[in-house]
């Protein structure tokens, strides 16, 4: 090799280069560079090695990057055939299994069920590779025996500890529902009320393991189960402790063989990467960061790049910050975010339930930020809709026409329009009304009052009264116009004369008539798919609620709000309202002059009492003008009959 004239790399440059740091130009320059000059070699042989970039490079993969579903082209776990049952779980005494779910680093998975409980379980049969040895079994019991102390509603139960034949497995809480991963794959960003919540109630399961000394390590949207009726659930607590202990090889205990099951790459907290055996409570809410970061972005803080890179990454260097990719982010959740992901452990958060309070704000459905949640998309910057990678899906509600308006009928004959088969039923007061407008006798003074005796409007201003005249049940999904009334969600009316919404953050419908002061409002439903509250939108005096029925995660019924209060807290509140998807309901909201009663199939659920002047819609909940109106939060719902019956004026 010959000595070169052209200037030398500083050795900050060369520790670089050795390292495997460098920016491509700048590497393919001093590579260049090296290759004809003995005095840059020389310098490079002093270099001492980096043991974190050491173990970076020795890294093939974490714990488990999240269950491969059955059939993925590229299985992980092939110790066990992936595509058929092993005979000693066929037979197992206790346990018949149903199905597999997936498959991943740590093992494969299968719902099952206990033949004499018939509860239903999750089956986890650990990876041989896991189990090679008499110690590593023992591991795996001391470990399953400690996450089975943990005992909290954000936390996967377990259960026992299995063997059948030479597999061990771990008896599970069985979770109906869908992880955050596939739950972002799905909806792109979700709205901030609904991810604040979802790491809110993540925090609430590590402060339960937190008090009791556990320290989960692979904190991951992957590991965060979102449950059908809301609830987020931790997946593996324990695990991944055994994972790390048991990649350990007696030859050689080093930092290399450690880094196996050292965390996720995408959401590993730079300290962990150092020494995961000493990352404590404060690395699970680095990781904890980076899942709030992705649910809010749609990727993760470094989503190119290899294992290496992306380690790098989070040692390094800050992600994109998230007001560049959403405008609709509060700027308190963005200084969250960062202070969860601060590279050093005490810039952090020091406790989960140090992240639960400053949540809170957020991430409650009667907050202030409530309303995020309404839109069916994050408002993403018009500069960043050209990036594949970020664009959002966009499921758009129904909104009002922007194109060139058509000539506006009058008054009257708009009335009469959405009054077509009153008018057609021939009711007595009704032919009157219709009688005298024909005849030209109706003067402005005499135009149909609403509830406070003033003049309707237009009813693009105000809704359209209903007549108080006769008993009969009026049928309101008929009057609906899709485009004026939609104020957030896909909406349709069916062939069948059925109204539909698409699953989606609050979507609801207005119901443009205005009511006479007392009435019976009845809608029967079907919630198909979802887990969240249908509602009844009402109008009483001045006030104008809910009723909501199998409200928030929650399974509550009642009024919504009453002096400020929600259900969580007001008189109206009933517990254990749950719908199950599937099954026809008719609810029915009677309205009073001295008190508002809620039905669910007949049965009295819940009665407010008095004048609706303290009555006011949750801010979720928020129309555009005061109006009946139908909700349905997050839940794929057909409403199969809407019908209003007037009492009295």
């Amino acid at each position: 090799m010959n000595e070169t004239n052209a200037p030398h790399p500083t050795r900050n440059e060369l520790e670089s280069f050795f390292h495997g740091t460098l920016a491509e130009p700048d590497r393919q320059r001093i590579e260049d560079h090296v290759g004809k000059c003995d005095t840059c070699c020389d310098v490079l042989r002093t270099i001492p090695h980096d043991p974190l970039i050491e173990r970076i490079h020795a890294a093939t993969s974490s714990i488990d990057d999240g269950l491969t579903p059955v059939g993925s082209a590229t299985p992980v776990f092939q110790e066990e055939d992936a595509g058929t049952i092993p005979a000693a779980l066929l037979d197992h005494p206790r346990y018949r299994i149903i199905r597999q779910l997936g498959q991943g680093g740590m093992g494969i998975v299968y719902q099952a069920e206990h033949k004499l409980m018939e509860r239903p379980v999750a089956l986890k049969v650990i990876s041989s590779r896991l189990m090679k040895n008499e110690l590593a079994v023992e591991r795996f019991h001391q470990e399953v025996k400690a996450a089975a102390k943990l005992s909290h509603r954000n936390i996967v139960a377990a259960y026992d500890a299995e063997q059948a034949g030479e597999m061990h497995f771990l008896v599970m809480e069985y979770i109906d529902g869908i992880s955050l991963d596939q739950l972002v794959a799905r909806r792109k960003p979700l709205p901030v009320l609904h991810a604040c919540n979802y790491v809110m109630q993540a925090a609430q399961g590590l402060q339960h393991a937190f008090e009791r000394g556990t320290v989960h390590r692979d904190i991951k949207p992957h590991n965060l189960m979102k449950t059908t009726r809301g609830t987020i659930k931790i997946l593996d607590f324990g695990l991944a402790r055994f994972a790390t202990q048991s990649e350990q090889s007696p030859d050689d205990p080093g930092l290399t063989a450690d880094f196996t099951a050292l965390g996720t790459p995408d959401y590993m907290a730079p300290e962990q990467a150092r020494d995961s055996k000493r990352a404590d409570i404060r690395a699970d809410l680095y990781s904890l960061g980076c899942t709030l970061y992705f649910l809010l972005a749609g990727h993760a803080p470094f989503p190119e790049g290899t294992a290496f890179e992306k380690v790098l990454g989070h040692c390094e260097r800050q992600p994109r910050p998230l007001s560049e990719i959403r405008n609709d982010i509060p700027p308190e959740v963005i200084a969250i975010v960062e202070k969860l992901m601060a590279k050093s452990p005490d810039d952090r958060f020091q406790t989960p339930a140090e992240v639960v309070e400053q949540l809170k704000p957020f991430g409650h459905p009667d907050s202030a930020y409530a309303s995020d949640a309404s839109a069916t998309q994050p408002s993403i910057p018009n500069s960043l809709l050209s990036v594949p990678k970020l664009e959002p899906k966009i499921d758009r509600p129904t909104q009002r026409s922007k194109s060139k308006p058509r000539p506006k009928a009058s008054p009257f004959t708009q009335w009469v329009q959405r009054h077509r088969l009153l008018i057609g039923g021939g009711g007595a007061i009704l032919g009157a009304i219709v009688a005298l407008m024909v005849l030209g006798d109706f003067g402005k003074d005499d135009l149909p009052t609403g509830s406070n005796g003033g003049s309707v409007q237009s009813p693009e201003q105000q809704p359209i009264p209903m007549p108080a005249a006769s008993q009969n049940w009026v049928n309101l999904i008929s009057q609906v116009d899709l485009p004026a009334n939609t104020v957030a969600g896909n909406w349709e009316v069916t062939s069948e004369g059925e109204l539909h919404v698409n699953e989606g953050p609050g979507a609801r419908m207005m119901l443009p008539f205005l009511p006479p002061r007392e009435y019976d409002l009845e809608v029967q439903f079907t919630r198909n798919s979802g887990s969240q509250s249908i509602a009844l939108h009402f109008l009483d005096g001045d006030g104008n609620a809910s009723f909501d029925i199998d409200g928030w995660s929650e399974n509550l019924g009642g009024i919504q709000n009453i002096d400020g209060e929600n259900i969580r807290t007001n008189p109206t509140r009933v517990d254990n309202v749950i719908l199950q998807n599937g099954r026809r309901y008719t609810a029915e909201v009677r309205v009073r002059r001295d008190q508002v009663q809620a039905f669910l199939d007949g049965q009295l659920l819940t009665t407010y009492r008095g004048d609706g002047s303290n009555l006011t819609l949750l801010e979720l909940w928020t129309l555009p003008e005061k109006s009946l109106g139908l909700g349905a939060y997050d839940s794929d719902t057909t409403f199969h009959q809407v019908r209003l019956r007037p009492v009295s004026n």
